[in-house]
């Protein structure tokens, strides 16, 4: 079943207007919504060492299907390289994965057609998986990153490659 795109830009609008206090607590900046791909980017710094982070956010068929986050390199503007993504840290859970995704059900990188590291998830219903927990928006999927690069025994840095 394919969403609206109307109806998936008003419910994202919504959920960006839900992160302003974050947005300013944590100084993340929003960019603003690309109408036509569907998309928009965030970019949040690492309070630990600096190191900045561009997060794309593409929100075809949302909530239908859980957004696609990829993230693009801060010097050179490429998506999805090792050097664009914070490094694994399987103690802790493997929410940044080595395969370049966020291994969670809210990221559709994580399924099949994408990274293949789901192959048993369905994305029709996403919310519904026992392993989503409250990610099932934009300022909880946010929290989730800002808190893993923010946390010393989370975050290892930016993956090198």
């Amino acid at each position: 079943m394919s969403v609206d795109p109307r109806t998936s830009l008003n419910i994202v609008r919504k959920e960006i207007q839900d992160c302003q206090d974050d947005l300013k607590m944590f100084r993340w900046e929003f960019s603003e919504i690309n109408e036509e791909p569907q998309t928009f980017t965030v970019k949040m710094k690492s309070p630990l060492d600096q190191q900045e982070y561009i997060i794309e956010f593409k929100f075809d068929n949302y909530k239908e299907w859980p957004l696609l986050i990829e993230f693009i390199e801060p010097n050179t503007g490429q998506r999805g390289t090792k050097n664009a993504y914070p490094a694994p840290n399987e103690k802790f859970g493997g929410f940044f994965h080595g395969n370049l995704c966020i291994c969670h059900p809210c990221s559709r990188k994580a399924y099949q057609g994408y990274t293949n590291l789901h192959r048993d998830w369905k994305m029709d219903g996403w919310q519904q998986n026992a392993q989503c927990g409250n990610l099932k928006n934009i300022q909880s999927i946010l929290r989730a990153i800002y808190f893993r690069i923010s946390n010393s025994q989370a975050y290892k840095g930016r993956m090198r490659g």
